[in-house]
Formats: C-alpha cells, sequence, structure tokens
C-alpha cells in the first residue's frame, strides 16, 4: 500500500512517462526512496533530470515521512 502511494504520487508529476523499479527502505520513523522514471526518451539530460528533481520534491513534501528519494531518470520504451 505505501509503494502504491509512492507510485501514485510520483506518476502525478508532469513528465513522467511511466514508473519501473521501487525500492523502499525504512529507518526508524522514515523512509528511503530509490525509484526508476520514465521520461520522453527524446527529452534533454537538462529535462530529465528537472522531471526527476520535481518527482523528489513532490515525495519529501508529502505526507509520507519520506526523508529522501533517489531517483533515477530512464528513457521511455
Amino acid at each position: 500500500e505505501f509503494e502504491q502511494e509512492v507510485r501514485s504520487l510520483a506518476a502525478s508529476v508532469e513528465g513522467v512517462v511511466a514508473l519501473d523499479k521501487c525500492r523502499i527502505r525504512k529507518s526508524g520513523t522514515q523512509y528511503y526512496v530509490e525509484l526508476h522514471v520514465e521520461v520522453d526518451g527524446d527529452s534533454t539530460v537538462r529535462d530529465g533530470h528537472a522531471i526527476g528533481g520535481r518527482v523528489r520534491s513532490v515525495l519529501r513534501a508529502s505526507p509520507l515521512r519520506i526523508a529522501d528519494a533517489f531517483i533515477h531518470i530512464e528513457p521511455d520504451a
């Protein structure tokens, strides 16, 4: 259920085409997320990283107690 909430938040960010692997670990009362985000394969590296930054910000600002999120950017297939 927690992973579904993380995926739903990430998918709501403009520019996210799809989501792949999602790893979550808990430390104390907080969570650390590693997420593979697919973006338009024709996007620039700069645009891809901007999308990843927005995903990270949305996750960290959520009420889910996410201490940090590491976002991998992948081109969509």
